[in-house]
């Protein structure tokens, strides 16, 4: 049997899906900067929180997805005027060093240059500053639940509105 492929779909390549942190989170609004410059490989692991119960009368168990501890382990090679790199720099040897994360999707146009987007709080851990390159590795920790909204860009900066849910 051939299987059909629809028509409509389309391949969405990793550069339209895209991260911002907040460099400045301690003031009244959001100073949105890209971060991926120096990085060659960036996700979101989830390690997602299962708890399992088999009862004594089934053969299988049953699980409860009860959370996800949401995190982002990235290596990147270090640019000097990078405000990501700075950022990071900075919160070497600092303790629960906060941020803002807004996780972007550009290829999910929600209307004409409005796009689908996530905004977290979230934290830095510098696991590793240096090496045989000059890199600086870091883990970037979400905390609670994403606020769902849009962003719009006007000269390479978000902004972002949360759904009216």
């Amino acid at each position: 049997m051939k299987l059909i492929i629809p028509d409509n779909i389309e391949k969405i390549d990793r550069d339209t899906v895209v991260k911002f942190l907040d460099i400045k989170p301690g003031t009244t609004e959001p100073s949105w900067a890209l971060e991926g410059i120096g990085i060659s490989d960036m996700g979101i692991e989830f390690n997602p929180q299962v708890n399992s119960e088999k009862w004594v009368i089934e053969k299988n168990s049953r699980n409860d997805h009860s959370s996800n501890q949401k995190q982002s382990s990235i290596s990147k090679e270090c640019y000097k005027n990078d405000p990501c790199f700075e950022f990071i720099h900075s919160c070497i040897d600092k303790l629960n060093c906060k941020t803002h994360i807004l996780d972007v999707e550009f290829w999910n146009e929600v209307e004409d240059g409005v796009y689908k987007a996530k905004k977290s709080d979230g934290k830095v851990v510098v696991t590793k500053y240096l090496s045989d390159k000059t890199v600086i590795e870091y883990d970037l920790y979400y905390d609670g639940d994403p606020v769902e909204g849009t962003v719009t860009m006007t000269k390479g900066v978000p902004t972002f509105t949360p759904s009216a849910d």
